[in-house]
């Protein structure tokens, strides 16, 4: 039997709809990363939306196109190495998928809310930053200390951890992340 291609188009917005809402829930630490389903095609769509989320952020930043691409993809395979690589010394390679998904899933959930802030805090040509910068500032402060819980709360279900260890791994990572990808796109200080 064949499936009318209108059918199956219609049927597609309401399944985007539920990995949005899952995503949501991870992200205010209602879900978790085993909730999720361990699909190489999932994981490739968020990978995706991924990479146009960090070009986004990163073009509303004022960085070029070239920069938002190479440190997203950077940070990306930063991210997803060293997990695959804790993963496997810890032998549960099994939950790669599920957290990797997890964690990119997430990262654009927080990252598309980031825009708000980073738009707030780019002057106008010319101008002197105004309060805007201020709230901007603390919006995104705000949000690196959400990401932080966030990936505490997936890194705590993929490892078998307290919260307060994720977040501790999670601010080592984040540390870590940004040196490491300073100095490959800026080069030594």
């Amino acid at each position: 039997m064949m499936r009318c291609p209108v059918t199956t188009a219609l049927s597609a917005p309401p399944a985007l709809l539920a990995l949005v809402h899952f995503f949501i829930e991870l992200c205010l630490l209602r879900r978790n990363p085993q909730d999720l389903p361990a699909s190489g095609a999932l994981f490739g769509v968020v990978l995706a939306a991924a990479v146009l989320g960090g070009l986004l952020l990163s073009v509303t930043a004022g960085a070029s196109l070239a920069a938002g691409f190479t440190q997203t993809l950077l940070d990306l395979l930063l991210m997803l190495g060293v997990l695959h690589l804790a993963l496997k010394a810890l032998n549960k390679q099994t939950r790669y998928l599920q957290t990797a998904t997890s964690l990119v899933g997430a990262d654009v959930v927080i990252g598309l809310v980031a825009l708000l802030p980073v738009s707030l805090a780019a002057p106008a040509a010319g101008a002197e930053p105004g309060p805007d910068a201020l709230i901007a500032g603390l919006l995104f402060l705000a949000l690196v200390g959400w990401s932080v819980l966030v990936v505490g709360h997936i890194l705590r279900h993929a490892f078998d951890l307290s919260l307060a260890q994720g977040v501790v791994i999670a601010i080592a990572f984040d540390v870590f992340s940004f040196v490491v990808i300073s100095a490959v796109t800026q080069g030594p200080a």
